[in-house]
């Protein structure tokens, strides 16, 4: 897909001091369109890769597998700071606390799995319709109640004290500058994320990437969602899709009922479908 059809998907390459907004802004811009978005925000002090949808493809944002993400970050320990990252002053030090290579080890090793995670106070969540990181930045006393989350997988790259490089995949909703003060706190000392690159969304890998400013070429859906079903319609029947009509479709045998699926016509994806009583329901329209 180009972008002269001002629809598809890009893969940024986020820079440190950015927010996720500011990257839909300049696209907005360059790209001459006003329908924009991101599919999950990354912090201003992190990069790496932040997927955009561009056009008619904001639609598809909702069908993304976002459930695995996979990040770089590197904690600091001895210290810890109001924002658990580098966006505000440090405010707290321990000192005389070095733990072992085999404490940071057994510290990540117990954090595997799906375990209650209190966010950071400094956050996009919501608390009585408010931001909770707006609530803070007034002076509010916020209390911020722990959530499930889930770390699926880690790797210690390289432990040289204060500073502990790791590679980790995570599910959907987790906090990495949370991880860094629990791991942190379970070997005696405070931590905070001082480094966090996200290096994969689902499928996506941000070796596909390209910078803001090179903006690169717009990504057909069906490497976006390669999870959903490819079901290719014969054209006559691209009029009946984009009206909303259900018809039959003789390829639906190898699809299952209530599934969704990627409509294509002559290999360009035009949409979502779902199979309901037999035919082609269609969900959404490009």
């Amino acid at each position: 897909m180009t972008q002269t059809r001002k629809s598809g998907f890009l893969l940024v390459d986020k820079p440190t001091g950015w927010t996720s907004f500011d990257v839909c802004a300049r696209l907005r811009r360059v790209l001459g369109v006003k329908k924009i978005g991101h599919t999950g925000t990354l912090d201003p002090f992190a990069t790496g890769l932040l997927v955009v949808a561009v056009g008619k493809c904001t639609k598809f944002i909702p069908l993304l597998n976002k459930d695995e993400k996979s990040y770089r970050a590197t904690f600091t320990l001895g210290a810890t700071t109001e924002t658990l990252d580098t966006e505000s002053e440090q405010i707290l030090c321990t000192k005389g606390v070095r733990p072992t290579e085999g404490e940071i080890v057994e510290a990540l090793e117990k954090r595997v799995g799906t375990h209650p995670q209190v966010p950071p106070k400094y956050s996009a969540l919501k608390q009585g319709g408010k931001r909770l990181y707006a609530r803070a930045r007034a002076g509010e006393d916020v209390v911020v109640a722990p959530r499930p989350a889930t770390l699926k997988a880690y790797e210690l790259i390289e432990y040289v004290y204060p500073a502990v490089v790791v590679d980790l995949q995570v599910g959907a909703g987790f906090y990495v500058r949370s991880l860094a003060r629990d791991v942190a706190a379970d070997v005696g000392t405070l931590g905070h994320c001082t480094a966090l690159r996200r290096t994969a969304v689902g499928a996506m890998q941000l070796a596909d990437a390209t910078t803001v400013e090179a903006q690169g070429e717009l990504i057909d859906p069906r490497f976006v969602l390669p999870h959903l079903p490819r079901v290719g319609i014969p054209p006559l029947r691209v009029g009946d899709f984009s009206a909303g009509r259900a018809f039959d479709h003789r390829e639906l045998v190898a699809v299952q009922e209530g599934e969704k699926f990627l409509v294509e016509v002559a290999g360009r994806t035009i949409g979502v479908g779902e199979k309901v009583c037999g035919k082609v329901q269609p969900r959404v329209v490009m």
